[in-house]
């Protein structure tokens, strides 16, 4: 027998499961849709016509640290992005209003925990459709790019520079080197030949010359396995306590004889009690570098005048010659290894321009600085200074 009334009953149940089927299929849906934008590696940011973001997805928390919410009906551009990037992101946002381009800017934004993020931006104009009425951008975290696009430009600058270091050695070997011992070798057999034939006559004078060389040749050497060293990290940074007056009288003592023979007058003011701490090696050298420069440059009867002052943050160092002095173009090349820039002396003393290299390289392991003063005709003063801690 047929009952409608009960056909009725579960034809209005069905449309009731049916129903709450579709609603659980629905809220499935949206929570997996939910789950992936959270999740994406990306953010989906959508932004109405004057660039106020009024949807940002879950994402942007893994990327930016700032919930939804923090980031939305805000002026993005003038809060969030690095000041110097905010032109060019809104010249791209316009770009994409006007011309419907799809973006590809990079740019800097605020992370919740006060870093910067580099992201990158491809956008997609949909202001007109009904459905959408946005611009949607979908922005990528490429701050590990940026760091490793970084790191390659500072290796390929590091390389230059060892390529620049590997030629200057090899051309001091190849160049400077050479030329004093020639100098040992061709003198040392006159002298051997005199000897043999019981000529005495000039053999001070060719000793003289052999010393001369020798000492030419060690100077030069040290110099090369000390800018080796600082090159390939194997000079040891051993600070210490020291007075500095002590470390400079022992290296104007080192160069009395050299400035005897040229008739230069070394004057030190120095006050008393210069407690620096640094490495004492490093010091050494720096002065030896730096008072074997200004005797080099220094015409006979000259002065040279070393002089140290103690302010409140660091000591400053002067090392002053009334020398030949230089052009201001070849200051600028004074601590460059792909232009190093040596000249004879006044007495034709040669050099490689790695000594003042290494003193630019020590000072600036201490956290100091180095720079020149000079004038053509009136000398030339090496200041430097060391952090006071």
């Amino acid at each position: 027998m047929f009952y409608p009334q009960l056909f009725k009953y579960d034809q209005k149940t069905n449309i009731q499961r049916i129903r709450r089927e579709i609603e659980a299929f629905k809220e499935d849906s949206e929570e997996k849709f939910k789950q992936l934008l959270k999740n994406y590696f990306d953010m989906i940011v959508l932004l109405d016509s004057n660039g106020i973001q009024h949807y940002v997805s879950d994402s942007c928390e893994n990327i930016l640290g700032y919930k939804t919410e923090e980031l939305i009906n805000i002026p993005v551009v003038e809060q969030m992005i690095h000041p110097e990037d905010q032109e060019k992101t809104m010249l791209a946002f316009r770009d994409i209003i006007e011309n419907s381009a799809n973006g590809g800017t990079q740019y800097r934004h605020l992370h919740k925990n006060g870093s910067l993020v580099y992201l990158e931006a491809f956008g997609t104009n949909q202001i007109n459709n009904p459905f959408i009425k946005s611009v949607i951008l979908n922005v990528r975290d490429i701050t590990e790019r940026k760091k490793t696009e970084q790191l390659l430009k500072e290796n390929e600058t590091r390389l230059k520079e060892l390529n620049a270091i590997k030629d200057r050695i090899f051309s001091i070997i190849a160049h400077d080197l050479k030329s004093p011992f020639n100098n040992i070798f061709g003198f040392s057999n006159i002298l051997a030949d005199q000897l043999h034939k019981k000529d005495f006559d000039g053999l001070e004078k060719y000793a003289a010359f052999i010393q001369n060389s020798s000492k030419k040749a060690l100077d030069l050497l040290t110099s090369l396995l000390e800018w080796s060293r600082s090159q390939t990290g194997r000079n040891k940074f051993n600070s210490e306590y020291f007075e500095l007056v002590t470390i400079i009288n022992e290296v104007t003592e080192l160069f009395k004889d050299s400035a005897t023979q040229k008739s230069i007058t070394i004057i030190k003011e120095l006050p008393k009690n210069i407690s620096v701490f640094a490495d004492k090696a490093m010091a050494s050298c720096i002065l030896r570098n730096l008072l074997s420069n200004g005797i080099k440059f220094t015409n006979s009867h000259g002065e040279i005048r070393i002089s140290a002052k103690q302010n409140e943050d660091h000591l400053l160092v002067s090392v002053a010659d009334n020398g030949v002095g230089m052009k201001k173009e070849a200051i600028n090349k004074l601590f460059q290894i792909e232009n190093s820039y040596s000249t004879l002396g006044t007495q034709q003393e040669v050099g490689t321009g790695l000594g003042l290299l290494l003193c630019k390289e020590f000072i600036e392991m201490h956290g100091g600085d180095i720079w020149v003063e000079s004038k053509i005709g009136k000398g030339t003063i090496f200041n430097f200074t060391i952090p006071v801690n």
